[in-house]
């Protein structure tokens, strides 16, 4: 583990922000042009100083050249008449209603928790400090997707709403939400391929709380993390062949080669089965062709909601006859979960990327990482 202390450091000292590939990326840019992103691909920003115009792209699966702007200021009156029809949310914002439990995360990172009046599911809420503000009533439950709760969403009167959809469907929600006279922006950051990427989505959020210096900071401090750790791991021989996911009923939705859990897995240093599939979406396949490939697999993480070994054997008793089942080499990521169901690592996780990293690595290659203690992940027994 000192080693790592090590390569954080001196990635700390060269931190900045990088592309996909590690190359630097110069952040010296006129002031008034398109703000880069290191990672993410669905949002960007053009500061005007006075005021800004965000830019959410393609927010929902298979979407195509779709784009959402608004514009953010802290008061309407600097806003140009010839960008005065798109959409104004007036900064700093101070009560939002946020509809996905990653958006609770970025909010709390940036201080900015005691903003969110409402929520999408407060059930499945990790955040302690959150549950507490549900439980007093300071934060009210807007229903979930086409049972959105309007009448109440109008009563906490937020400053923004923060949507997300899956398909296009979503665009009736924004049609009621915006004649009810609502601010909705769209959120895509679970469509990014990236774990940094997603990670990368709290500089959008800090843009309405005015807090994108310490949006950057802590953005930076991730991602040197995390390339101290993908570097630490990059070199390893010889790589575990890693089955992912769980069937449901008896379909098995691998996620594709380009996919987030994939480059997680290529970056701790493993050998996903699946790396060979170009898709960034799920892929669905039957059990039998699942189980020839992941027959003599070395490690299966991420196998849905199941507690132990025994939830999994439930499902089918062919998966028993796997290797890794036989070897108990098997990892969920629902070390933190609340009673009701919430999963840190889709909370929190979606901002520490570096934390998820270092778990892998530590199921993956523990003589790498020898004092690790895990944050997301358990083995399962």
């Amino acid at each position: 583990m000192r080693l790592f202390h090590l390569l954080i450091v001196s990635a700390l000292l060269l931190s900045g922000c990088t592309d996909r590939s590690g190359s630097a990326v110069d952040p010296d840019r006129d002031e008034h042009t398109m703000t880069y992103t290191c990672y993410a691909s669905g949002f960007r920003v053009d500061n005007q100083g006075t005021y800004s115009v965000v830019q959410v792209l393609d927010p929902w699966q298979q979407s195509k050249d779709v784009i959402f702007s608004y514009l953010l200021a802290p008061n309407r009156e600097m806003l140009p008449d010839s960008l005065r029809n798109l959409p104004f949310i007036k900064t700093p914002v101070k009560r939002v209603i946020a509809l996905s439990t990653t958006h609770v995360a970025m909010i709390d990172q940036l201080g900015s928790a005691e903003s969110i009046v409402g929520l999408s599911g407060t059930g499945f809420i990790y955040n302690s400090s959150i549950r507490e503000r549900i439980k007093s009533g300071a934060v009210k439950d807007v229903g979930y997707g086409q049972g959105l709760d309007y009448e109440t969403i109008v009563r906490l009167k937020p400053d923004v709403l923060f949507l997300y959809g899956v398909e296009g469907n979503v665009m009736t929600t924004l049609e009621k939400l915006t004649d009810l006279g609502i601010p909705a922006v769209f959120c895509g950051e679970y469509l990014e391929t990236h774990p940094l990427g997603k990670a990368e989505w709290i500089r959008f959020f800090s843009l309405f709380y005015e807090k994108e210096e310490q949006s950057d900071r802590f953005f930076n401090q991730i991602d040197s993390a995390y390339r101290a750790l993908s570097g630490l791991a990059s070199s390893v021989i010889p790589k575990p062949e890693v089955l992912n996911g769980l069937p449901w009923k008896d379909t098995w939705y691998m996620a594709g080669g380009e996919s987030f859990a994939a480059q997680l897995i290529e970056d701790a240093g493993g050998d996903y089965l699946w790396s060979d599939n170009p898709s960034s979406q799920a892929v669905p396949l039957d059990l039998e062709s699942v189980y020839l490939r992941a027959v003599n697999a070395d490690i299966w993480i991420n196998p849905g909601a199941a507690t132990g070994l025994s939830d999994i054997l439930l499902l089918d008793e062919r998966l028993g006859d796997l290797s890794v089942m036989e070897a108990g080499s098997v990892f969920n990521n629902n070390a933190r979960s609340s009673a009701a169901g919430g999963n840190d690592y889709w909370e929190s996780g979606t901002v520490r990327p570096d934390l998820i990293l270092a778990d892998l690595i530590g199921v993956f290659h523990p003589d790498l990482l020898t004092d690790h203690r895990f944050v997301y992940y358990r083995q399962l027994k």
